[in-house]
């Protein structure tokens, strides 16, 4: 079995992103992807066999990518006051450039979770799981006052809903991120008393 290059499948996937979101899936080739990435047609194929193979590889990428970042803010020395706010922020920022990713953003994200059915769902339990993790370092630190940690994660969770809409329709409005950091430092505000 030949290996395959990861730098090539790569190339391939940053190649198939910029034409996706400028094009669409239907207008989009993989002639097309194979040209921009500087590649023949056939080594295309070695890597990925159609489009919607090519959608799940980039949607895994990508959360790989959040993953290391997440993990990146969880280890780090913050406090869980800092921990929070830049993981929030690190996700409304990834959530924009996904509806704000060209003309395509709704067409490829139906897409995704057409080919990714439980995509949303594996992302609310991660959200879920690393917000209840920061808070209770917070308690275990003295930091945070927190009675219930289940419902205190599911109000601050609801509360931060609005400025995350899912990119699956024509856009109608864009969050702020100022506003979303005032609802956050409202929470920990809250928490420290």
């Amino acid at each position: 079995m030949q290996k395959l290059d990861p730098q090539k499948r790569e190339a391939i996937l940053n190649a198939a992103k910029q034409r996706l979101r400028k094009y669409g899936i239907q207008k989009t080739k993989m002639q097309e992807i194979a040209k921009d990435a500087g590649i023949a047609v056939g080594t295309l194929y070695l890597y990925f066999k159609n489009k919607n193979d090519i959608l799940i590889a980039s949607i895994e990428a990508q959360a790989q990518q959040h993953i290391a970042y997440t993990q990146k803010i969880l280890n780090s020395s913050k406090s869980p006051q800092e921990k929070l706010k830049a993981y929030i922020i690190c996700r409304f920022r990834e959530s924009q450039e996904t509806r704000n990713g060209g003309s395509y953003a709704a067409e490829l994200a139906r897409a995704v979770i057409k080919l990714k059915p439980d995509l949303l769902k594996q992302q609310e339990i991660s959200t879920r799981q690393n917000v209840s993790k920061i808070l209770v370092e917070g308690i275990v630190n003295n930091i945070f006052k927190i009675d219930n940690l289940e419902r205190d994660t599911e109000v601050f969770l609801h509360s931060i809903g609005y400025f995350f809409p899912v990119a699956t329709t024509e856009k109608y409005f864009e969050p702020e991120e100022e506003k979303l950091i005032m609802v956050i430092d409202w929470f920990i505000e809250k928490w420290l008393d």
